[in-house]
């Protein structure tokens, strides 16, 4: 999807969520792979929509797009705009007080970043089990689903390979976990795990983390924002006979400042 499709969609959810929830976040980014010494700076926003229709159906949705300050050495071709979108439904067919099991039904699709992710579409519907109490939620989940990753073709070609190399497409399996921790009235840790594998081997595993501070004196409904995202990648299925590694790194970290508000 180009970036003009994106903020499309970003126009879409906005208009989408005026008889529901939203938030709208702004912010600075490094986007960094420590095996090669990179790191990526840039500005992002994001929108956040959460809404639970008349029929109680609920949905949910999150745009973002980044525009990073394009010096980076790893990719000298990198179009310095990429972007993440998450959005899905979801249910619950057994509740108990704090308790509750159900499905959800999501696509999580990122492209475009400075490590050679071209395209990254991962829809795999699951099972998940929680617990949303006062101070703390938690839950589990595991499901099936469509992989898809695609590498950016600039640096596996100087080490031999072609765009018909690049693309990996599969049915996987998917566990994950997420837990948040409520600190008083203002303060919020959460962080998750996620692992995605076939029926041979592990594909990726992406890890979270985030500290959310309410900042209400500065705007009603607002909170600044602190948060990581881990990805490392299993490059091997790849690998071409004869042929070096795709790329010389398998793993990319994000940091984000962001300053969150309630429309």
């Amino acid at each position: 999807m180009s970036s003009s499709r994106a903020f499309a969609v970003l126009v879409f959810m906005s208009g989408a969520a005026a008889a529901g929830d939203w938030h709208y976040s702004v912010g600075v980014h490094d986007f960094t792979v420590p095996e090669v010494d990179s790191d990526t700076f840039g500005i992002n926003g994001r929108m956040t929509m959460d809404r639970t229709r008349d029929s109680g159906r609920h949905y949910f949705g999150t745009l973002d797009v980044l525009v990073d300050r394009d010096k980076d050495h790893l990719d000298p071709d990198h179009i310095p705009i990429w972007w993440e979108l998450y959005a899905g439904t979801d249910g619950k067919f057994w509740e108990s007080g704090h308790a509750h099991a159900g499905w959800i039904v999501d696509v999580d699709t990122r492209a475009n970043t400075a490590s050679s992710v071209e395209r990254r579409i991962l829809a795999l519907p699951a099972l998940v089990g929680a617990y949303d109490g006062e101070q703390w939620r938690g839950s589990a989940k595991a499901g099936a689903g469509w992989f898809f990753l695609e590498i950016d073709d600039d640096v596996p070609k100087t080490r031999g390979y072609v765009r018909d190399d690049l693309r990996n497409s599969r049915l996987a399996y998917s566990v994950a976990a997420e837990a948040t921790v409520r600190v008083g009235d203002s303060w919020s840790i959460s962080g998750s795990a996620q692992e995605w594998l076939d029926s041979h081997q592990w594909l990726q595993t992406e890890f979270t983390a985030a500290v959310r501070f309410a900042t209400d004196r500065l705007h009603k409904g607002s909170a600044l924002v602190f948060d990581a995202d881990y990805n490392t990648y299993n490059l091997d299925v790849y690998q071409g006979s004869g042929l070096p590694p795709i790329l010389p790194w398998d793993h990319d970290l994000m940091f984000r400042v962001m300053l969150d508000n309630a429309w």
